[in-house]
């Protein structure tokens, strides 16, 4: 089977980490304003400078987690290795950070790797408003997954004018049940969002079949559907937090 290789996370940042790691963070109630604040304050104070790990921040807002934080660590292996629990910015988190996490809930540490050639980055601002797309596919469907994913990027990247929001892939590397993929769109808004819908999504799907042949969007994702899993797609939707977040 045809393998793929995958690069390091950039989001519309950009750092040069070879791991991301992801976790689930559920904050007491009444307090999301005053974990914000505090993680934002621990976040530029230790993690904006170079070799320092960046932190980027979401509150969930769909989904069995809604109203939980989703929080991204970028770091190299050299970091995790030499990570010490008895720093001054552990020590930050735990006096400043933690009274605001709900009974010390901070769960599901999952590692990724960013699909570079199956993302589309585009020079946007204020595109907090992310859709997140959930997939789990077969071993023998890597190759039709990927590739739909691959044509997506080539018709976004024809497009003109382009989509305002990136679109970034992303794939586990440890913590998952089978294989799993993450599609980020980033968008405004709802409105923007349901505006992309209506107007620019399909003027993808033509300029797709312009480069790939008629109906070619439509068979390809049939071969993705047929790849998946049972069960195998979800959806969720988040906010991005600047504030909380590395510059």
């Amino acid at each position: 089977m045809k393998k793929f290789l995958f690069f390091i996370l950039t989001f519309t940042f950009t750092f040069s980490y070879s791991q991301i790691s992801t976790r689930t963070i559920e904050v007491k109630e009444g307090q999301m304003g005053k974990f914000i604040e505090m993680a934002g304050k621990k976040t530029k104070k230790f993690n904006n400078e170079d070799g320092a790990a960046r932190f980027w921040t979401y509150e969930i807002l769909t989904g069995s987690d809604a109203g939980k934080i989703w929080r991204m660590q970028g770091a190299s292996a050299e970091m995790r290795d030499n990570w010490d629990m008895d720093s001054e910015e552990i020590k930050y988190w735990q006096k400043n950070v933690s009274p605001y996490i709900a009974n010390g809930s901070v769960n599901g540490n999952y590692m990724w790797n960013y699909a570079g050639p199956y993302s589309h980055n585009v020079d946007s601002q204020n595109q907090n408003h992310v859709m997140m797309l959930i997939y789990n596919y077969k071993d023998s469907g890597e190759e039709d997954f990927w590739r739909f994913r691959e044509r997506v990027v080539a018709a976004r990247q024809a497009m003109d004018p382009a989509p305002k929001g990136s679109m970034h892939s992303v794939v586990c590397a440890s913590g998952c049940n089978g294989n799993v993929a993450l599609i980020l769109f980033e968008y405004e808004s709802w409105e923007d969002q349901q505006k992309y819908n209506q107007e620019n999504l399909p003027k993808m799907i033509e300029k797709y079949n312009e480069l790939y042949g008629n109906d070619a969007y439509e068979q390809d994702g049939s071969k993705v559907e047929k790849a998946l899993t049972e069960n195998g797609r979800g959806r969720v939707h988040l906010r991005f937090i600047p504030e909380a977040s590395s510059d």
